[in-house]
């Protein structure tokens, strides 16, 4: 497990739409935290840095350090984070407290291994992946960075379901563990121009006339 980012917060008092323009105006994300047996707290947080930390994927499966300037450190995890319809800048976001024993669900990337070597695929075949990421259930301080999938075995026709791959320790799936992956399916032009060339081989020589004596 990586240790976790860190966004510092500033308290704010406002709840108000004037407000969240001003901050955004000032280069701010207009935040609450919310959970645990704490009230919701009203916090405002850097738009770049907070960018940043989207732009490195999973955000919404990431524990986070949140420093709240005069209340100390929270830590949470990102629930939802509302953006703009046509910039897709973030307008607000909602945190929620966590501990280390809390039992979270998460959405977790898969990360394709070796798919040079997967031997559907140097036979011509098509790679559909059915799930970019998958949702499951783990401990706060168990969340995965990513959940691996190797595909080097997969032939054409063959599939990988939840059930075939083993989750890390304390993580469990939240939903169908018979859910699809990813699966190899055959070219769309039917065998793979190798197979083609031997088979086209293989009559020539069946068809071959005899020589004359």
């Amino acid at each position: 497990m990586s240790e976790n980012a860190t966004l510092a917060a500033l308290p704010r008092q406002d709840a108000g739409t004037g407000s969240a323009r001003a901050l955004r105006r000032e280069g701010r994300v207009p935040a609450i935290v919310y959970g645990g047996d704490k009230d919701p707290a009203m916090v405002s947080v850097e738009d770049q840095r907070l960018r940043w930390l989207i732009g490195r994927g999973s955000f919404t499966a990431a524990l986070l350090d949140l420093q709240i300037e005069g209340a100390g450190r929270e830590r949470v995890i990102p629930k939802e984070v509302q953006c703009h319809p046509v910039t897709d800048r973030p307008l607000h976001v909602d945190f929620m407290r966590v501990s280390a024993a809390s039992e979270l669900t998460v959405r977790v990337t898969v990360s394709l291994l070796n798919q040079d070597v997967c031997i559907g695929l140097r036979a011509g075949g098509s790679l559909a992946v059915a799930q970019y990421d998958l949702e499951v259930i783990c401990r706060a301080d168990s969340i995965p960075e990513s959940l691996e999938v190797d595909i080097a075995a997969l032939e054409i026709g063959g599939s990988i379901r939840l059930s075939d791959i083993t989750l890390p320790d304390g993580v469990r799936p939240a939903g169908d563990d018979d859910l699809l992956i990813v699966s190899v399916s055959a070219p769309a032009g039917g065998l793979a121009d190798e197979d083609i060339s031997e088979e086209e081989g293989q009559e020539g020589e069946g068809d071959a006339e005899p020589a004359a004596d």
